[in-house]
């Protein structure tokens, strides 16, 4: 098995070579990048939110507070078109496909592709580090 490049070193005056290590690039965030696993389950959590299966506030530290309003708007007109139809059944929706990129090192956006058994839907998210984690500071569920 082999251990990938090692880092540039640095000759001693006893003929040892010390590694050099090399400073974080400046502004970079201390927090490690988001995994498809957790941007998939912030989508769910969203879609779930919305359709009114899941309190907004159970996204708490994962969304900023203009998220929070945004979905709440979209909850309340879809629970409102829901209680017209009757239609009381419960949407799980599957993450099939979760694609992210990372413009800079302190945000990342995500689209996210869910199915349900009636239909697919997509979820667009962009996260940024706020106060020293990631934090959702726009969510579209299509």
């Amino acid at each position: 098995m082999t251990a990938g490049p090692e880092p540039p070193a640095e000759a001693t005056g006893a003929g040892e070579r010390v590694p050099k290590l090399t400073a974080a690039k400046p502004g970079a965030p201390d927090v490690p990048r988001l995994d498809a696993r957790a941007i998939g389950a912030v989508a769910v959590f969203a879609f779930e939110a919305v359709e009114g299966t899941r309190q907004i506030g159970q996204l708490g530290k994962w969304i900023s507070s203009a998220v929070a309003e945004e979905l709440a708007e979209v909850r309340q007109l879809n629970v409102e078109r829901r209680s017209l139809y009757r239609d009381h059944r419960r949407i799980v929706p599957v993450v099939q496909r979760v694609r992210a990129t990372h413009p800079s090192p302190s945000a990342t956006e995500a689209s996210v592709v869910l199915t349900t058994p009636s239909r697919s839907r997509a979820v667009a998210l962009r996260f940024e580090v706020l106060r020293g984690r990631w934090q959702a500071t726009s969510i579209t569920v299509l």
